[in-house]
C-alpha cells in the first residue's frame, strides 16, 4: 500500500512503531531487588501475587491481617496474608561487530530487528535493557546503557542500523562481559560465533552468572545457497584476504557438509552447558523467537 502523497519518507535506519510487537518472556529463576516488575522474584514480600496465609508470629506484619480468616481459627490465632514479590531483571544484548558480521545486511537488518525487538520486550515488562555493540573493545556509538525509557527500541535500530563491523577477535564482548550487572541478567550473545572453540568456552565462563541465549547469526547464501558451477570470490571479512575459487558439486557438497558439521559441534558446545540457542537465519523469525522465550 502506497503511502498518501506528501507523506515524508522516514530516514533510513528509522523504524515504525507498528512494525514491532512485544514478546513476552519466562524467566527460570526468581529475581532478586527492590523494583517491583513482571516477574516472581525471591523471597517473601507485602505486595506482588498472594500466595497463602501464616500465623502473624511468623511474619509479624499486622497491616496484613486478614480478619475474616483470623476469626474463623479455631485456637484464635491471628493471620496474615503473604505474598510472592514479583521484580525486574537486566535484559542485555552482546551483539558481535567483528568484521565476519559484515556479511550482507546481517547487522543493520536482522541483528537490528532484533534487538528492537528485544528492547521493546524489556521496556513493556518493566525490565531495564541494554545494548553493547563489541568489536576491538565495547563500541560506544553502538552501545547504549540499561535504561526503561520509552522509545528505547528506536534508538537500538539506529544505532545497530549506523553500525559498521570491523576487525577479528572477540576482546569487545569479554569486556562487556565485565560491564554487565553484579546480580543475574537475562543476557542475547549475538554472534555469528565464527571464532575458536576456545574462545567461546572463555566468553561462556565469563558470562557463567547470568541467563544466557545464544544467538546464532547464519546466512543462507554462504551456507548452503550456493551454484554448483561458477567462479566465485571468496573474501575474509576480517582479515581482508581475497581469492577466486571455482565452485563444482563436489567442492559445494564439502562446503555444505562443513558447514553443518560447524553447526553440530557449537550446538554440543551450548548443550554441555544446558544452553539453547536461537538461530537468527535470513529473516527474524518473531513466532520462533516468542516461542523460545516462553521455554524459559
Amino acid at each position: 500500500m502506497k503511502p498518501p502523497a506528501g507523506t515524508p519518507t522516514p530516514p533510513a535506519g528509522t523504524l515504525r512503531p507498528a512494525e514491532l510487537r512485544p514478546l513476552p518472556y519466562r524467566l527460570r529463576w526468581r529475581p532478586e531487588g527492590i523494583f517491583p516488575g513482571a516477574h516472581p522474584g525471591r523471597g517473601e514480600g507485602a505486595e506482588g501475587e498472594f500466595r497463602r496465609h501464616v500465623s502473624l508470629l511468623r511474619q509479624p506484619d499486622p497491616r496484613r491481617i486478614d480478619l475474616r480468616v483470623s476469626l474463623r481459627d479455631p485456637h484464635g490465632e491471628l493471620h496474615v496474608r503473604q505474598f510472592a514479590p514479583r521484580r525486574t531483571v537486566p535484559v542485555a544484548a552482546l551483539v558481535d561487530l567483528s568484521g565476519s558480521m559484515r556479511f550482507g545486511e546481517t547487522v543493520p537488518q536482522r541483528v537490528a530487528e532484533l534487538c528492537a525487538v528485544l528492547a521493546l520486550s524489556a521496556v513493556r515488562s518493566a525490565d531495564s535493557f541494554g545494548l553493547f555493540g563489541c568489536d576491538a573493545g565495547v563500541n560506544a556509538a553502538a552501545s547504549l546503557p540499561f535504561s526503561r525509557r520509552r522509545g528505547l527500541e528506536q534508538e537500538v535500530h539506529e544505532r545497530l542500523a549506523a553500525a559498521r563491523p570491523q576487525g577479528a577477535g572477540a576482546a569487545g564482548l569479554f569486556e562487556a562481559a565485565e560491564r554487565l550487572p553484579g546480580r543475574r541478567a537475562l543476557v542475547f550473545l549475538v554472534s555469528d560465533f565464527l571464532m575458536p572453540a576456545g574462545d567461546i568456552d572463555r566468553l561462556l565462563d565469563a558470562l557463567w552468572r547470568h541467563d544466557l541465549i545464544p544467538v546464532i547469526v547464519r546466512d543462507g547464501a554462504v551456507e548452503e545457497n550456493l551454484p554448483r558451477w561458477g567462479l566465485i570470490e571468496l573474501g575474509d571479512l576480517e582479515t581482508g584476504a581475497a581469492r577466486l575459487v571455482f565452485m563444482r558439486p563436489a567442492l559445494r557438497a564439502r562446503w555444505v557438509q562443513a558447514a553443518h558439521e560447524r553447526r553440530r559441534a557449537l550446538g554440543a558446545l551450548f548443550a554441555r552447558r544446558g544452553l539453547r540457542p536461537f538461530d537468527l537465519t535470513d529473516t527474524l523469525d518473531t513466532d520462533a523467537l516468542a516461542e523460545r522465550l516462553m521455554e524459559g
